[in-house]
């Protein structure tokens, strides 16, 4: 997986494609977890340093790209866990 990470200068960008679906996963996994922090802005401030521990060879992304590759998971999250949030 840290190849297809690191792949990120490709024309094709896989990294980022990788990368993005990574945020996704781990965004959702902490929502149904209960994890989940009171901002989106918090939010993708924590995944990614998150992701920076985790795949510390991986390129660094910028805050504003996890934003946008959770934003739609954000905005489902009562979906997600009910009315409790």
């Amino acid at each position: 997986m840290i190849k297809d990470l690191t792949d990120a200068g490709s024309t094709a960008r896989p990294g980022r494609r990788m990368a993005k679906r990574i945020f996704e996963i781990e965004a959702y996994r902490r929502i149904v977890a209960g994890g989940a922090p009171e901002t989106l802005s918090e939010f993708a401030a924590q995944l990614s340093a998150w992701f920076k521990d985790t795949y510390p060879a991986a390129p660094a992304v910028s805050a504003s790209f996890v934003e946008a590759a959770i934003r739609d998971t954000w905005h489902r999250r009562h979906e997600v866990i009910g009315s409790e949030l």
